[in-house]
């Protein structure tokens, strides 16, 4: 977490496929495999493809005015910030005002989960937040998919659990949307970058 006050917007490209887990995600496959991270900040587990993600990170620092004391509300301007860069490209996206909801799959999987201030699409999850928390202030973890795939956590899932999963989630490929990763990535970037308090 950067101490030295300053808001920070980061890019990330995954090297190689990956699945993560939650702070406190259990791992469903028993410690057998290799490409297997945990990340600080909590959620359910996510599958992380470098070809079919466009993952960026977000901190603001405690005393922005951009920070809430309110953990679920703190997720609300970079949700509504982010669906707005979605909308700019033809998704007519929304945030999840409402407090989280554990899914289809008990919470197992981020994207059949709904936490606050995510964005949605009809209802379907768009984009995945999670958020760690320190006296520094709040990092912020923003995933969205080219077209939502569960990858290897279909094989932890029964058939009708997978599709209910593959129900409440989006990429915007599906939603007709050709642009790349790369594209969206910027997309993201370049609106929360231009984003002030509220």
């Amino acid at each position: 977490m950067p101490r030295d006050g300053r808001r920070r917007i980061s890019w990330l490209r995954p090297v190689a496929p990956a699945l993560i887990l939650g702070s406190a995600s259990a791992d469903p496959f028993g410690g057998i495999r290799t490409d297997l991270v945990r990340r600080r900040s909590g959620g359910g587990l996510v599958w992380l493809d470098p070809e079919t993600s466009a993952w960026v990170d977000v901190f603001v620092p405690a005393g922005d005015p951009l920070w809430h004391a309110d953990i679920s509300k703190a997720f609300h301007w970079l949700g509504r910030t982010l669906a707005t860069a979605f909308a700019d490209v033809g998704i007519p996206a929304s945030v999840h005002p409402g407090p989280y909801e554990a899914g289809p799959s008990d919470g197992l999987v981020c994207f059949a989960s709904l936490g606050p201030g995510e964005v949605l699409v009809n209802g379907r999850k768009l984009i995945g937040i999670s958020q760690r928390r320190s006296r520094e202030g709040s990092r912020f973890q923003c995933i969205a998919y080219n077209r939502f795939e569960l990858g290897p956590l279909e094989t932890v899932l029964d058939s009708a659990a997978a599709t209910r999963v593959h129900s409440r989630a989006v990429g915007w490929a599906d939603l007709g949307i050709t642009a790349s990763s790369d594209e969206i990535a910027k997309q993201m970037v370049s609106f929360i970058a231009a984003h002030d308090a509220d």
